[in-house]
């Protein structure tokens, strides 16, 4: 197998792993915690991630890049990478310090809330999981990340019983973020020396990361400041509504950005080599294999939402089923851009059109947020968010439209698209006679689910058979001789 598979592979594996977590824990959690200590950790846990986001800058796009570009040799990423972490373990400092500042102010979450969040803001200071990634390693970072967060899971139910516990549910979220970087550390020699680096040479990252940072900076406004916003301006309840609706229509996405991260250091590494051809050829791949993905689980999401809201997250959710089907309409959206932006744009060195995209998602939902949230609470979020996302994709069409053959993505997406529509008609039929006789209930949605998952493979299949689609046959023929081998 190749090492692009099997990093995808250890990806996909995580990227699970963060969709059946909170697919065991959310049902427990909606109902123990209620939706306004939900808001709290919202709203607590937005304001952390800030500073942790300070604390790491650009680093890991920067990071990954510039470890990627390094290549094989050992003495170049060994300096390049200790510069960076000494630019990284200044900046962290400086945020640990401020966080400690400003969990004394007793914030509206609770000055004990915002200190267990602290351990998070400290695990920024050993954050290097962008040096594995660099060199295409996967494994270890996975495993260790794996291991820490069913922990955190074996915490929550051992140990959060009630609304007055939401400290405990926190530190087992922020404590598994800690213990997952201090785990890294022992392998860090496995791929550089240690050298002390120079002031001016690492300096010199300085700049490049921050301009790396405006991205991630601007990106967090349409996916972390709304909660910061709907918990300031509409109430802790609606934070909690969102929280759960954006959390569970998001991830699915985990699997799908899980190649952007995989193809990251990979794009990196064939354009600098001149194999512009090569990088095309995967780029064309991976964005067909993204929208299969995400058409399939976007309308997967509004097919069920009706009965999932309820039944998963409790009566006192039951409003977010038309949240949640809002928002689904982003993951096709975000699969596209982390093709053109991430796989793309990044990999090129265009870091000032990517920042220049993302800067305008950031615009465009803020003003909205503002104008949306104090009239329509929650679901003005989810509709700020899709416009946010929509405004980032036309703009990096704009960017790319001379470069790569968009019209050959959008026509190899279309059959995904059209399949996609016609399982979720198919699951709300579906949804009559199956309420009838069990009504709404776990049986319910668990069969809508398989109807589901059972029709789209049989539409995407015998449509990619029907066509001989370049892409999925030599998938299926690879899959059928390792069977007959075995």
């Amino acid at each position: 197998m190749s090492n692009l598979k099997k990093n995808y592979l250890y990806q996909a594996t995580y990227q699970l792993l963060l969709i059946i977590v909170p697919l065991v824990t959310t049902p427990y959690l909606s109902r123990v915690l209620g939706a306004s200590q939900v808001g709290v950790y919202s709203y607590t846990y937005s304001i952390a991630n800030y500073f942790v986001m300070f604390a790491t800058l650009g680093m890991s796009t920067y990071g990954v890049r510039e470890i990627a570009a390094c290549g094989d040799d050992r003495k170049s990423r060994s300096m390049v990478f200790w510069e960076m972490y000494a630019v990284q373990a200044l900046v962290s400092v400086v945020c640990i310090a401020a966080y400690v500042v400003y969990s004394f102010t007793n914030p509206k979450g609770g000055f004990v809330v915002a200190a267990v969040w602290g351990m998070w803001v400290v695990s920024a200071l050993l954050d290097v999981s962008w040096m594995f990634f660099g060199v295409e390693e996967f494994k270890v970072p996975t495993i260790r990340s794996i291991a820490t967060r069913l922990l955190s899971v074996v915490m929550i139910f051992g140990f959060v019983r009630g609304p007055e516990d939401l400290c405990v549910y926190c530190a087992a979220i922020a404590g598994s973020f800690l213990a997952n970087q201090v785990l890294l550390w022992p392998f860090v020699r496995r791929y550089v020396d240690f050298v002390i680096p120079k002031p001016k040479a690492t300096l010199r990252h300085l700049v490049p990361n921050l301009r790396l940072f405006i991205p991630v900076i601007a990106i967090s406004f349409y996916v972390t400041l709304d909660k910061v916003m709907l918990g300031a301006i509409a109430g802790m309840a609606q934070a909690g509504y969102f929280e759960y609706s954006e959390k569970l229509s998001r991830m699915p996405m985990a699997l799908v950005t899980a190649v952007g991260t995989v193809m990251l250091p990979r794009m990196t590494v064939e354009l600098n080599s001149g194999n512009r051809k090569k990088a095309l050829s995967l780029l064309e791949g991976s964005i067909w294999a993204m929208l299969m993905m995400a058409f399939a689980m976007m309308f997967g999401i509004i097919g069920i939402a009706r009965e999932f809201a309820p039944v998963f997250l409790g009566s006192e959710f039951a409003s977010c089923d038309v949240i949640m089907c809002v928002l689904a309409l982003i993951i096709p959206i975000v699969s596209t851009t982390n093709v053109l932006g991430r796989q793309y744009l990044l990999p090129t060195g265009r870091d000032t059109l990517f920042t220049l995209s993302v800067c305008v998602g950031a615009l465009v939902n803020v003003c909205l947020n503002l104008a949306l949230i104090p009239v329509a609470g929650a679901m003005g979020a989810a509709v700020s968010t899709v416009c946010a996302e929509s405004s980032v994709l036309v703009v990096q069409v704009i960017l790319t439209y001379r470069e790569l053959p968009l019209r050959l993505y959008v026509k190899n997406a279309v059959p995904f698209a059209i399949c996609g529509i016609l399982m979720a008609v198919i699951i709300r039929f579906a949804s009559v006679p199956f309420t009838a006789i069990w009504g709404i209930g776990a049986l319910t949605l668990a069969l809508e689910v398989c109807v589901g998952i059972a029709l789209y493979a049989a539409l995407v299949a015998g449509w990619c058979l029907a066509t001989r689609n370049e892409h999925f046959l030599p998938f299926v023929n690879g899959m059928a001789s390792k069977f007959r081998s075995k």
